[in-house]
């Protein structure tokens, strides 16, 4: 609803916008004159709800719009953590309907939106950023915050919190300072207000004048803090000298008493003015709003009756009243004091000249409500989510690592136990969210919890289960919170532990929150603190286990007895593409090999590579694109037409993919994909027929003659009559993989040149393989045949393949282009099990499935997709061992992964320059593959021979 400001003190306000600071004064104090008592006093009280949908008949804010109408509130409070953005917009306009003055609306947002509505960036907690040491990221935080916040109709956030945390037991301050250095506070703190400032919304730093040195949490009691007045001169009070003078316009105070300042008499910060008006105002010259602690805190309450708190509060100096309680009868009671005297009127006048003043200068005359179409564009937006990512992942800090277990090496694990360690109840919550990220890395998880009704047996049997596991995964799930009276492990749990903290394998240690957990288990071998248990401290805490992110961040507070600020471990990010080490003479043989074959003419030009166990060995270009002696020399950045590898290297991996995703199903029959494929045989066909080459299909035909384009082809294709009953017999079918290129098509919408790119290549950083290459990398690509079977002339950035040359240039049985090493780039996924570069691909399982020989039907050998070497006069030679699988072009290239050697060996060619008609490429093939293989591994026995022909490719 559009909010109109008919009041006169409103249009006061409208004025004072207009013109000059001396004008907007005068203007305010205009205003000011024409308020009675009650509404000065109403402004100056901040009135809590819960930010979401209201009907007309919700009793509680029925209560709160009559309160902001009656009393003349000033601002209201967000609680609770239940919002969400259009409920937040609708609520806020409504309440600014019932305002005479514009409502201040003012939320606790310390690490984001998040904190009190479910829509908006989540960012960690500000120890995290103590541990980056940067004020760039504390800037950023600042900025996000309150981009978003002004985006819902927030003018203030109650944040920073510029306490330094310098007692272990703080079970209220603990990861939401920014540490225990007053000088890293006092940086990272005025950086926060410089950010949140400069983008529209008022900072508040707290809560002064410290609250880091506490061991009682004041929601429940009064903590009283019994350092020396030079300590907190120098410690507590620093950052809060820092904020002012990077102009801070709210200060919040906390119910905290000092026992070195007599003068309190025991009273705490809220209701006394020494530190109020004597440091803050007179020393520090703040000259900006006070705001108290919720007034309905324990520190008050336990203490204090709320009216004559209110009043206390006041002459103390305060300018907002926090969340009084008893509110209607404490409003009475504060009025009645500045009417008989008690409170005097100057000091009411002052506390509501700045609030006034505050109001004119954030905008509040202009722009009062929310505004729902804006936040749409600016909440949670990809960028604010990925620095998030990115501050997160800087502040994961390691701070121990005694049996060097970490990175864990998700290659090699097929499974992780996870362990959730918490103080509560709230074990499960935590345990799926460790076990849902380390689940995207790693095939198989297993997770228990352990809390407080933990019974030794089960602590053993979990001692027990981690033996049969490679690594553990233990997330301690410990951190601060109002009511809690603790932030540590019951002496139960620390002492089933011990023997936990003992188990051999390879274990993994995250304090998700408190990072002082760590003197309640010293034992254990490795230790990093994530500062939070929300899911992004879990996603980052996780890519530091698995080496994903470098770890450079240190302690920003110590850990009595183990370690100091600044202590961190730093560990490089673990790169897991594949390594290089060429060895220029180790493959001579294989070498000299393909120098015969271009000096007989087999082929122009070759390329290699060889990849064990992760490890690039070999990767070089022989020849010349073309027989020309000027032509471009073969170097590792030369494209090759790879002809029907592209049915495993595009095809059969984007099939993989689309199959765990559930979109196809292997024994699904065809035509329930294809409805046009039918009748007859026809009905029985699957697509595990059509991937086996299995399905009756013929091999071949010149499609391009028969068809006036691509789906009188596919018709023609369909109509086609089966040449044997589906899983028969074995015909390799070029036919049989287009359709699966259709039926891809119909699952996904897009064609198989959009995914693969999409799925593999991308991800992948495959810069080199892709479908129709661009004009501009013709000098990188070695031609082809002249003429062809369509008599094109010189075929160079074109396919090679009539057939799919006449579908436009993209099929699933040919089109794709790559090199040597961008195809070891694909094998190194397959070798590792179906992670590559952080990021799991596919479950081993599938791996396994789907290059593992069908026997469709018995004694064949194709696999779902792949090939595997023939058992008698393979062109793959006769060394690869059993399992072998990858695929041959009819171009002259070849692709082969060898899984129990961690092998893969590619060879390239452009054989079918200038004619197809060239022989002696398999027997080439044979005497590389043969060579390379008894090089790598000289004990290799040749495998017994069975009958079998092998087919076309």
């Amino acid at each position: 609803m559009k909010i109109k400001l008919l009041c006169i003190i409103c249009c006061c306000l409208i004025a004072a916008c207009a013109g000059s600071r001396g004008k907007r004064i005068s203007s305010v104090e205009k205003t000011l004159s024409k308020m009675t008592v009650e509404e000065k006093v109403g402004q100056m009280m901040v009135v809590a709800y819960t930010p979401k949908f209201y009907n007309k008949d919700a009793g509680g804010f029925n209560t709160l719009l009559n309160r902001v109408e009656k009393y003349h509130i000033g601002a209201v409070n967000f609680i609770g953590r239940d919002g969400e953005a259009y409920g937040v917009a609708r609520s806020i306009d409504r309440l600014q309907s019932k305002a005479k003055i514009p409502l201040m609306v003012m939320a606790d947002i310390e690490w984001g939106l998040p904190m009190r509505i479910q829509d908006g960036t989540m960012f960690l907690q500000n120890m995290a950023f103590g541990a980056t040491g940067s004020e760039e990221y504390a800037y950023e935080l600042g900025k996000i915050t309150a981009i978003e916040a002004r985006a819902l109709g927030i003018q203030v956030g109650f944040s920073p919190v510029v306490d330094v945390n310098n007692n272990p037991e703080n079970v209220i301050i603990n990861t939401r300072s920014f540490g225990e250095d007053p000088a890293l506070v006092s940086k990272l703190g005025a950086a926060y207000i410089r950010g949140m400032q400069e983008n529209g919304v008022y900072a508040t730093a707290k809560h002064f004048p410290g609250h880091g040195d506490t061991d009682v949490d004041s929601h429940l009691g009064l903590p009283t803090i019994n350092a020396s007045v030079d300590r907190i001169e120098s410690v507590e009070l620093a950052p809060f000298k820092a904020a002012v003078d990077a102009g801070v316009r709210f200060v919040m105070v906390a119910h905290i008493t000092y026992g070195a300042f007599p003068q309190m008499e025991g009273r705490p910060a809220t209701l006394d003015s020494y530190f109020i008006e004597d440091v803050l105002r007179k020393d520090m010259g703040y000259k900006g709003l006070v705001i108290s602690d919720a007034m309905r805190m324990g520190g008050i309450v336990n203490h204090y009756w709320s009216g004559e708190a209110a009043v206390m509060a006041i002459n103390a100096g305060v300018d907002f009243l926090l969340m009084p309680p008893n509110f209607e009868s404490t409003f009475e009671f504060v009025v009645e004091a500045v009417q008989n005297g008690r409170i005097p009127m100057p000091q009411i006048d002052e506390a509501v000249r700045r609030i006034l003043q505050a109001k004119v200068e954030i905008g509040l005359d202009r722009i009062p409500s929310a505004n729902p179409a804006a936040a749409e564009n600016i909440l949670a937006t990809a960028a604010h989510r990925q620095k998030a990512e990115e501050m997160a992942n800087a502040a994961m800090t390691l701070v121990r690592d005694e049996k060097d277990a970490l990175p864990f090496k998700a290659e090699h694990l097929d499974s992780v136990l996870v362990v959730a360690i918490t103080d509560g109840n709230s074990g499960n919550t935590y345990r799926s969210r460790l076990q849902g990220e380390i689940r995207r890395r790693i095939p198989y998880v297993k997770s228990v919890v352990i809390d407080p009704r933990s019974t030794e047996e089960e602590v053993q049997s979990i001692i027990a289960a981690a033996d049969t596991f490679p690594a553990v995964a233990a997330g301690v799930f410990v951190s601060w919170g109002g009511h809690k009276g603790s932030v540590s492990l019951p002496d139960t749990t620390v002492e089933l532990l011990k023997d936990f903290f003992k188990i051999e394998t390879p274990l993994a240690v995250i304090s998700f929150g408190s990072p002082y957990i760590l003197r309640a288990i010293p034992e254990a071998p490795s230790y990093i603190c994530a500062y939070g248990t929300d899911p992004l401290a879990v996603r980052a805490a996780t890519r530091a286990i698995f080496g994903e992110i470098p770890l450079n961040a240190t302690l920003p507070v110590s850990i009595p007895g183990y370690y100091d600020i600044g202590d961190g471990l730093q560990k490089p990010a673990r790169e897991m593409t594949f390594a290089r080490n060429i060895d220029d003479t180790k493959f001579s043989e294989a070498h000299q090999i393909l120098e015969q074959a271009i000096a007989d003419s087999v082929f122009p030009g070759a390329q290699m590579a060889v990849l064990v166990d992760g490890v690039l060995i070999d990767s070089r270009g022989f020849g010349h694109q073309t027989y020309n002696a000027n032509s471009p020399a073969v170097t590792t950045e030369t494209i090759y037409d790879l002809a029907s590898v592209t049915k495993v290297a595009a095809t059969t991996v984007t099939a993989m993919e689309l199959f765990e995703q559930n979109k196809i199903e292997l024994d699904i029959h065809v035509k329930s994909y294809l409805p046009d494929f039918s009748g007859g045989l026809k009905d029985s066909v699957t697509l595990r027929h059509l991937l086996t080459h299995s399905a009756g299909l013929k091999a071949w035909d010149d499609l391009w003659n028969k068809a006036a384009n691509k789906q009188e082809a596919l018709d023609y294709i369909y109509d086609l009559p089966l040449i044997y009953t589906p899983g028969d017999s074995m015909i390799y079918s070029d036919l049989g993989i287009i359709m699966i290129g259709e039926i891809i098509e119909t699952v996904t919408g897009k064609s198989i040149d959009k995914l693969a790119a999409q799925y593999i290549y991308r991800p992948m950083g495959m810069t080199s393989t892709m479908y129709r290459p661009p004009a501009e990398l013709l000098p990188r690509i070695a031609p082809t045949e002249i003429g062809g079977g369509m008599n094109r002339g010189l075929i160079h950035g074109d396919v090679h393949d009539e057939n799919t040359f006449f579908f436009n240039n993209v099929s699933t049985h040919a089109g794709l282009f790559s090199t040597a090493e961008d195809l070891a780039a694909l094998a190194q996924i397959l070798l590792n099990g179906g992670i590559y570069n952080h990021r799991r691909f596919y479950a081993p399982q599938t791996i396994s499935n789907w290059t593992t020989r069908q026997k469709l039907p018995e004694g064949t050998r194709r696999g779902i997709g792949w090939d595997t070497p023939a058992d008698e006069e393979s062109s793959a030679g006769n060394q690869f061992s059993k399992g072998s699988f990858g695929h041959f072009g009819y171009t002259g290239t070849s692709f082969w992964i060898d899984p129990n050697r961690k092998t893969a060996i590619v060879l390239l060619t452009n054989r079918v320059h200038p004619t197809r008609t060239r022989g002696g490429i398999k027997d080439v093939r044979i005497a590389f593959h043969n060579s390379v293989l008894m090089t790598l591994f000289p004990e290799a026995v040749e495998p017994e021979p069975e009958a079998e022909t092998e087919v076309s490719e």
